[in-house]
Order: structure tokens, then C-alpha cells, then sequence
């Protein structure tokens, strides 16, 4: 058996009994346990399976390509109170944003009594590279990725220099939020913040507003916000309560096809 084959039987494992332990995995496939979690750390740093404490299953990447659909119910419906909460303290719209091949699709969207309507909503699929609800999804991505979207959207595509895009992605990584203004429509500024499943990437929760209403006080105010939220909606994709809600939603979903 070649390693690619030991590797695609332990994620079938895994997605079979996950969650499981290496311990549990070793014994009932065979192999010695630092095989197991040789073959483990790799698929891990690879986004294709998510440590919880331990326990092994299918990361966020996997999901993405089995179950998108239901990944996204997932991940709107955890995120919904984090995002009215948001919405109470800033009193702007609340987007949440996640990454599909080279675009940027919008899964969820809370708004204020003041609402105004901007390009990014629910169910609209955008440039990565525009805006602050869809850069930090592309600044978090592999550089591999990153020079090949850029090359190709933003060099070849749009026939601009990429090399300020780039240092641009990189200082969005470093300071872990993206500020931007009048980028997808006018006179509106966005804060954007990456949301992250197991060290991956796995969405954007942004913050959008007429820059009438964000003043310098009240941009850094909502920056503020929305990074805490941001957190808050990461420890939540962690928890052991929102795996188990993802492993009904995916159940209910066989259940309807089957």
C-alpha cells in the first residue's frame, strides 16, 4: 500500500468514525501509532482534518468539498448571535463571507434599523481582492494561492502590478483585520476579520457602513468590535457543541436525500 493510499484510507476512517482518537485510529487500521500521527499532522497542517482536543475529524477543508452547502448552514447559524451582537454595538451591517474557488460568497447578513444597502449580501459572490469582507479571506490563504490569484485576477485580468496587492495582503495577516473605503461602493467603509477553524481559514466577519456614520472614534471603536467578535466566532467553530450541531445538520441532510 503506497502512502497516498494509507492517507486516503485514514481520512476515510475518520470520516467515518470521527470523532476519534490516534490511539482508536492506529488499533483499528494496524499501524504503529507514530505512523498514525505522522499521517495525522500532515493531514492536518493540509486543512483536511480538525483536532478537538485530541480527537480527530474531518477539518474545515474536507467539509468544504463534501458538504459545502450544509458547512455554510452550519457556520450562519452559529454565527447569527455573534453577529447581532455585532450589530448592537456598531450599529452597521454584519456580513459574514467565505472563500469558494476565487471569489468571495456572502452566507449571512445582519443589519441595523438603518440599513443601507451595499454590493456585498447575502448570497452575492464578489472579487477576493476588493473590499473588506473578502481580503482577509485571501491574505490568509497559502502564498502558493495568493500568487496565483494575484497573477492571474489581478496581474493578467486587470493588468495591474501586484506587488502592492501583495504587501497589502500581507500587512491585513500581520495586523489580522482589513480596513477599506469606497473599494466596492462609494462612500462606504468596510472592517473585516478573519474567522479560523483549526488554523484554516474559514470565513471573513466584516462590518460595512456609509462613511457618514464612522467617524475616526467610531471607525476604531468598531474595529475594536469586530475583532472580538471575530474571536469569539473562532472559539465557537472550536467548541464541542458546534461540531455536534454540523454532524446533525449533515445527518438531517442524508436523511432528506435518502
Amino acid at each position: 500500500m503506497t502512502a497516498l493510499d494509507r492517507g486516503l484510507e485514514m481520512l476515510s476512517h475518520i470520516a467515518l468514525r470521527g470523532p476519534i482518537t490516534a490511539e482508536a485510529i492506529a488499533e483499528e487500521s494496524g499501524l504503529p501509532l507514530s505512523t498514525t500521527y505522522r499521517y495525522i499532522v500532515t493531514l492536518r497542517a493540509q486543512g483536511y482534518v480538525a483536532d478537538y482536543g485530541g480527537h480527530f475529524d474531518l477539518g474545515v477543508k474536507m467539509l468544504r468539498m463534501l458538504k459545502p452547502e450544509a458547512l455554510n448552514r452550519g457556520l450562519a447559524t452559529i454565527s447569527s448571535p455573534v453577529m447581532f451582537d455585532l450589530v448592537a454595538k456598531t450599529s452597521e451591517t454584519a456580513l459574514l463571507t467565505v472563500r469558494e474557488g476565487w471569489t468571495a460568497t456572502c452566507i449571512e447578513q445582519t443589519e441595523p434599523h438603518r440599513a443601507v444597502r451595499f454590493s456585498f449580501r447575502r448570497g452575492v459572490s464578489l472579487s477576493l481582492h476588493k473590499g473588506a469582507s473578502a481580503k482577509p479571506l485571501l491574505a490568509n490563504m497559502d502564498g502558493a494561492f495568493i500568487k496565483r490569484y494575484l497573477d492571474s485576477r489581478v496581474g493578467w485580468d486587470e493588468g495591474q502590478d501586484t506587488a502592492a496587492s501583495w504587501e497589502e495582503l500581507a500587512d491585513i495577516r500581520t495586523k489580522g483585520f482589513a480596513v477599506t473605503a469606497s473599494e466596492l461602493d462609494s462612500g462606504a467603509i468596510g472592517i473585516g476579520v478573519p474567522v479560523f477553524w483549526d488554523g484554516e481559514i474559514a470565513a471573513c466577519l466584516s462590518v460595512v457602513g456609509p462613511s457618514s456614520r464612522l467617524s475616526d472614534r467610531r471607525l476604531k471603536e468598531a474595529v475594536g468590535h469586530t475583532m472580538l467578535a471575530g474571536r469569539k466566532l473562532t472559539d465557537l467553530l472550536m467548541s464541542g457543541a458546534y461540531r455536534e450541531s454540523l454532524q446533525q445538520k449533515f445527518r438531517d441532510d442524508e436523511e432528506e436525500a435518502g
